[in-house]
């Protein structure tokens, strides 16, 4: 169960301690579509979320959390992005690609008490494939373990909170 009364309460929330954790990204919510705005110029990155929502929030977040510095530096993380209505091939693609972000995501919510369901970002009606399961499986047990060091100092922040407002 959420300790949020709102959306806006979680975003709220979530953003005021990863300004502490993460100073030098900010977290914008509102967006049509979420993106990545690399740091230019001496300009702060930017995580552009949708809407209000905490979940892509969180789904972004954990995007950051698994990109190197390299990625960091590119704009949405140098990552492709093939709209709904991909070819069973480009959906596998996808979901590979997808698989461990969304177990540290799992992860977040399970600490914040948001529901977590996979998204596939496909609306065919497919289910997610075996090996995205297993694959998010393996990326939640390794957050939930070992994470690596930008996502265990969020999933330490987000306990931190969570603490707090207890």
């Amino acid at each position: 169960m959420s300790l949020f009364a709102s959306d806006d309460d979680a975003c709220r929330a979530l953003i005021g301690v990863l300004k502490e954790i993460l100073p030098e990204v900010s977290f914008i919510g509102g967006a049509e579509e979420p993106v990545y705005v690399a740091p230019k110029d001496g300009a702060p990155a930017e995580v552009h979320f949708r809407s209000n929502y905490p979940r892509s929030l969180l789904h972004e977040l954990s995007h950051y959390c698994l990109a190197g510095d390299r990625r960091r530096g590119l704009d949405d993380f140098g990552f492709w992005y093939t709209p709904c209505g991909r070819s069973e091939q480009e959906q596998y693609e996808f979901e590979m690609v997808e698989a461990r972000p969304q177990g540290l995501e799992k992860a977040m919510c399970e600490i914040v008490g948001l529901p977590f369901t996979p998204s596939l970002d496909d609306f065919s009606g497919r289910p997610p494939s075996d090996s995205f399961v297993a694959g998010m499986h393996e990326a939640y047990l390794e957050m939930t373990s070992n994470p690596p060091p930008t996502a265990k100092k969020i999933l330490l922040g987000l306990n931190s909170l969570i603490a707090k407002a207890k």
